[in-house]
């Protein structure tokens, strides 16, 4: 409890003495305390603070990204991020970049995957995902450019996947000295092992592969703001592999996420964001007493990217309201103590298998529909979907949100699958204008949601959000 309040201390001790005195204040009266904030507030250095907690304190001193309550998405504020790749370079080139413009000026921040032939870099000249940046960038200078990175296989990219594979000792082994595979060999194509993050030289290689893109450090610097580290939590392990030494590779890839986010604190105030890191949707075999708080005082950010959709719901495509329930108080919970949380929601029940929509050549990836409904067939009635059953996301969204809570809204994670409205031509999941709630006025919200059975509503000053957990389909948001 001492080393909590002192850490709220220290995460606010530089915009405010105000967490000072309501953190001491029942030990020593208000009145006799506030002729020594000032001595306080300028004494007290944040980096003895971080000190007294030990390595925990420089992965959470406190999220960098932070939205405003004018909207959704406007020129004066945003709280969208997206993490997406694109699978049409015909469409999404450097020639016509009409896309760049549209990410640029309607996103907080986002999580690179593949482009412009980025998955064949081998170290030569630039990635694709370093021009992508730099035109993000120069476009709108706000916003926040993260690199995109799995903990298990790391990457396909051969600039990262022969270092991988020039250490053996860096690979994965189940506890009879087999190597783990992600991708087994098959005649014609070798094969691509897990990575064993127990391994502190494979740690230290993990955490600093975003800036070995780069020149130097100063060009990294104005570039690059952070990791998106997918599998960043507990993951159903091999059966090979004993839950003790589970244990130890966990701890492991803790430990280079941690140095990541230490990495970019001191580079920039940049974020490493974790994909399952909130414990929101649990495997089976999670070891008891695990939260969000087990991977997240390692890190930043966590992103959720099952919010209302595949093990949020039953079979019939409603809601479990248990899961959701967890779901809302994790975010909730790990954003009031800093941490940015980006939620992914998905239009509709989805679920799996994945499929496209559109004519060859030309397509956007969806989800499928959990229940007696299914996904549309034609790319038109898909996007209408979308825009449909946009407020069975946002309307949550907007229940759990604070200014470091923000939303993707997409069918998968191509930057055509939804994440903007595409020129005429171009088949994407989404319209071909951006959707009208995002830049309705919000206001701040008069309070916390509150909760009544399966039901939350919450007040913003020019919305009324109501959500219940037993009918999805029953979501509202009344605007004034």
């Amino acid at each position: 409890e001492q080393c909590t309040g002192l850490l709220v201390s220290c995460r606010t001790l530089r915009h405010s003495t105000m967490p000072v005195v309501m953190d001491i204040k029942r030990a020593i009266p208000l009145q006799a305390f506030m002729p020594f904030v000032l001595l306080l507030t300028t004494s007290i250095e944040v980096s003895q603070c971080r000190k007294s907690l030990g390595h925990h304190e420089a992965a959470r001193a406190g999220s960098q990204l932070v939205h405003g309550w004018d909207c959704i998405s406007c020129s004066t504020n945003s709280m969208l991020a997206g993490n997406f790749g694109h699978t049409n370079s015909m469409v999404f080139n450097m020639s016509d970049q009409w896309w760049i413009k549209e990410v640029a000026t309607h996103y907080a921040a986002v999580a690179l995957n593949d482009f412009l032939g980025s998955e064949s870099y081998n170290g030569t000249g630039e990635s694709g995902v370093v021009t992508v940046a730099r035109a993000l960038k120069a476009a709108n200078p706000r916003i926040k450019v993260l690199w995109y990175q799995a903990a298990d296989f790391v990457s396909f990219t051969p600039f990262i996947a022969d270092q991988l594979m020039n250490h053996t000792d860096w690979w994965q082994k189940d506890d009879y000295g087999n190597v783990v595979w992600f991708r087994p060999p098959t005649p014609g194509r070798p094969g691509h092992p897990y990575l064993d993050l127990s391994v502190p030289e494979a740690q230290e290689w993990f955490a600093n592969i975003p800036l070995s893109y780069f020149k130097d450090k100063e060009d990294a610097k104005a570039v690059c703001d952070g990791i998106f580290v997918d599998g960043a939590s507990y993951r159903d392990f091999n059966g090979n592999i004993s839950a003790a030494r589970y244990q130890k590779l966990f701890d492991g890839k803790m430990k280079s996420l941690h140095l990541a986010q230490t990495i970019f604190t001191e580079l920039n105030g940049g974020e490493v964001w974790g994909n399952a890191a909130m414990e929101a949707h649990p495997p089976s075999n999670l070891p008891a007493g695990i939260t969000w708080n087990t991977t997240l005082q390692n890190f930043n950010g966590g992103f959720d990217e099952m919010f209302g959709s595949f093990s949020s719901q039953n079979e019939d495509g409603s809601w479990n309201t248990a899961v959701m329930e967890h779901g809302f108080e994790t975010i909730i919970n790990a954003s009031n103590a800093g941490h940015t949380a980006v939620i992914h929601a998905f239009p509709g029940p989805a679920t799996t298998p994945f499929v496209n929509r559109g004519p060859p050549g030309n397509t956007f990836r969806i989800a499928s529909w959990k229940g007696a409904v299914e996904v549309p067939q034609t790319a038109e009635a898909c996007r209408d979907a979308a825009t449909k059953r946009l407020v069975e996301s946002l309307a949550p969204f907007l229940i759990v949100a604070n200014e470091h809570v923000f939303l993707s809204y997409a069918w998968f994670y191509s930057i055509e699958d939804g994440y903007i409205p595409c020129k005429p031509g171009v088949e994407c999941g989404m319209p071909s204008e951006w959707y009208p709630e995002f830049t309705r006025p919000l206001g701040p919200p008069k309070g916390p949601a509150q909760r009544r059975g399966t039901v939350w509503t919450r007040q913003f000053e020019h919305a009324s959000v109501y959500v219940d957990l037993s009918d999805r389909s029953a979501s509202r948001i009344t605007w004034s």
